[in-house]
């Protein structure tokens, strides 16, 4: 696959999710991101992206040393946006979405079912 199939992807997931979207990226494990759509200009994705990725491996580390499974998605939410993380395949890459406070979690958590696997097919090797 290519960028331009996830930058559409992408762009599908922001119609879905309408006014309460801000930003969604697909980012490496290095914290690049490597196709990403955003709705506020002033949203940095570049530096949200690389946050967030040691967010991401820090969860990998405490779930494995707790003995809990394999994580999947983390969540932060603030008065202000609903940040929401999750692996994608086999953890090379991970999707973040971000909203604003007024998006329904339960909504975004369907959706990210819903294209999870697309977004992982497309991700050029």
């Amino acid at each position: 696959m290519s960028t331009a199939e996830l930058m559409n992807i992408l762009g599908d997931i922001r119609t879905d999710i309408g006014r309460d979207f801000i930003a969604s990226d697909i980012v490496d494990m290095d914290g690049m991101s490597i196709a990403g759509i955003k709705d506020q200009d002033d949203f940095n994705s570049e530096i949200v992206s690389a946050h967030f990725t040691i967010v991401m491996k820090f969860a990998g580390r405490v779930s494995g040393h707790m003995d809990m499974g394999k994580p999947i998605e983390n969540l932060v939410a603030t008065d202000k946006a609903l940040v929401l993380s999750r692996f994608l395949g086999d953890g090379s890459f991970y999707w973040l979405l971000v909203v604003n406070e007024n998006a329904t979690l339960g909504l975004l958590r369907t959706l990210m079912d819903e294209y999870e696997l697309r977004l992982w097919g497309a991700i050029p090797s």
